[in-house]
């Protein structure tokens, strides 16, 4: 009797699907366990669209009345009402962030109905996977502050505060010493930006030099904004030192610069974060500087001289590496710096070999390149005999879309017959002391400057679009992963690798390359972008020594990503055979987007056990 009982339930399962799904969908209207919404469309995704509008709705009109008001929330000289408030922290959880809606669609095209439905319990794992999210962000502010990566530090306390206000209660939230992370977010960004100067230097023609310093010491990284007289601009300073181009004929004493804080470009790949930052109101902080262009003090009226001479790279060389000669290759570094101030470039060309010549002629053709201040420029002794000069500092300013400036510090490096042979971008000071400073017993000096050349040789050929020599330091047989949010369309040719959840971030899915596939990708990266900047910041090197006959390094190192047409900034994982000084190959290569634990991305042990 029993067994005829549950085939009869099975044949109407199966001959009245609509039957058990009405009886579903008033189990949902009715139970008070879910948030739900119906929409109808021509297509699937139009119905869809209408009905998570409806549940969102739904949700704002249930926890409106239990929303906490907040007295921070007049922004932009507007004040938003709580209602709005409201409204905006729900557009938040759009189809992407509300991963755990259930979709029912019925019907053909044009006559497509949708109901989407939730467990109201979803809510509040969403609050509370923000607030774990926020705190991973906190955590990298903090060490990017340690360091003067101002941008990076501002980007990421802004976003963790974002976050913040977009819960449900944000008092509620609160860091592992109980303090609400609210106020302590906004009073962190307060006081960076209290803690910062910009001042005038010079200006030479349609130029403005412009020094940046936090707490009385050069800034490593920090991104700003102006305008040139006509246009709202983009720059980015680094080790203390930026620039502001204006349109030929603009004069004016006072230049207002805009420190960067909200990063919306960098949030692309992460959903969440993305719609919090374009729908909740901007949150206004003081920003703004007014750089007096007669003078050369700070914004407190203070001489500006000792802060001054300590921009730029600092890096003094060992006993080891002292070069005795040095006055004979500073005079060689003062007149190529010479013929690229007075732009007669060709003046320079004696003092290249044709190696280094090529490479000259991209750097001054990288964009519209201009030196920087004085050069301080040090010389440290290299492999074979060489001599590596850093300290010229250069800016670079391109013109497609928004004006857009980067200063890079330039490195040359010199063969045994005092030629330059080798043009590269510098590390910045961070990224260098983190080499040169390292606590690893029994490296020497040798492997460290071997360390920080291929470094800057892997970061200025993507700059410099140099494609034969990206094609050359790969591996024939290597492996390159790229990591991103599982929702965006992969390259058809790239094997899925696998797919993730990381603690407060979004599914993230690694696709893999062979060494072909990747650059045939770069090729066409290099073809749609008038410009590409790489800078690095913090990083860990760790030398494989259960090679012995075999020097194998593994680079983990944080990566900022600019061109013409996309933004980000990640991590870079680097297994590297340097056993041939002379040709150093990559033998793995990964990239993760939007990762806030350094002990979560990729490290040898993922691929070589120790």
């Amino acid at each position: 009797m029993r067994q005829k009982l549950l085939l009869c339930l099975l044949l109407v399962g199966m001959l009245c699907p609509t039957l058990l799904n009405a009886q579903n969908w008033d189990y949902i209207q009715t139970s008070g366990e879910y948030y739900y919404g119906v929409g109808q469309g021509k297509t699937r995704e139009e119905a869809i669209q209408q009905a998570m509008a409806e549940l969102t709705g739904m949700i704002a009109t249930h926890v409106q009345n239990d929303f906490s008001q907040i007295l921070d929330e007049t922004t932009a000289g507007k004040t938003v009402t709580h209602r709005e408030k409201v409204l905006m922290c729900l557009r938040t959880y759009s189809q992407a962030t509300l991963t755990n809606v259930e979709k029912w669609v019925e019907g053909e095209a044009p006559n497509v109905m949708a109901r989407c439905y939730m467990r109201r319990s979803e809510l509040k794992r969403i609050y509370e996977g923000r607030t774990a999210k926020a705190m991973s962000m906190m955590e990298v502010a903090e060490d990017a502050l340690k360091n003067r990566n101002i941008d990076m530090a501002l980007q990421y306390y802004y976003w963790a505060y974002s976050l913040v206000r977009s819960l449900q209660h944000p008092q509620d939230a609160k860091d592992n010493e109980g303090r609400m992370l609210i106020s302590l977010l906004q009073i962190q960004i307060e006081k960076i930006l209290h803690n910062l100067n910009v001042t005038f230097d010079n200006r030479d023609g349609d130029r403005v030099n412009l020094i940046f310093a936090y707490q009385g010491q050069p800034v490593s990284s920090i991104a700003y904004t102006y305008s040139d007289g006509r246009a709202e601009c983009n720059g980015e300073g680094r080790d203390g030192r930026g620039l502001m181009e204006m349109i030929p004929g603009y004069e004016t004493d006072t230049y207002h610069v805009n420190i960067e804080y909200e990063f919306k470009d960098q949030a692309r790949g992460d959903d969440e974060m993305q719609s919090i930052l374009e729908v909740l109101t901007k949150k206004v902080f003081k920003s703004e500087f007014k750089v007096d262009g007669r003078r050369e003090t700070d914004n407190t009226g203070n001489n500006e001289a000792a802060i001054r001479t300590k921009t730029g790279v600092n890096l003094t060389p060992s006993q080891t590496q002292v070069v005795s000669d040095a006055q004979a290759y500073a005079d060689i570094v003062a007149k190529v710096a010479d013929a690229i101030g007075q732009r007669t470039y060709s003046n320079a060309v004696p003092y290249f070999t044709a190696n280094g010549l090529r490479m000259y002629n991209q750097l001054i053709s990288y964009g519209r390149a201009r030196l920087v201040g004085t050069p301080n420029v040090k010389f440290f002794k290299s492999a074979n005999g060489c001599v590596v000069s850093r300290g010229m500092q250069m800016s670079f300013s391109f013109t497609s879309g928004t004006k857009k400036t980067f200063v890079e510090d330039v490195v040359f490096t010199f063969n045994k017959d005092m030629k330059i042979d080798n043009v590269a971008f510098g590390l910045g000071q961070v990224a260098a002391n983190d080499i040169l400073c390292k606590e690893a017993p029994g490296w020497k000096d040798e492997t460290r400057e071997m360390l920080m050349e291929f470094l800057e040789n892997y970061k200025t050929a993507y700059c410099l679009k140099r494609y034969d020599y990206i094609r050359d330091i790969f591996a024939d047989d290597a492996t390159i992963i790229i990591g991103s949010v599982a929702r965006r369309r992969t390259t058809p040719n790239a094997h899925q690798e696998r797919a993730i959840s990381l603690e407060g971030q979004q599914t993230i899915t690694y696709n893999r390359y062979n060494k072909n596939q990747y650059l045939e990708n770069l090729k066409r990266c290099f073809q749609r972008n008038e410009f590409i900047n790489i800078r690095f910041t913090n990083n860990d090197i760790q030398w494989l020594e259960k090679y012995q006959n075999e020097e194998i390094f593994a680079i983990q190192i944080g990566q900022e990503y600019n061109s013409t047409t996309y933004a980000d900034k990640g991590y870079l994982f680097l297994l590297v055979d340097m056993t041939d000084h002379d040709a150093p190959q990559i033998k793995i290569r990964t990239w993760q987007p939007n990762e806030v634990d350094m002990k979560k991305i990729y490290n040898a042990g993922d691929f070589y056990n120790e």
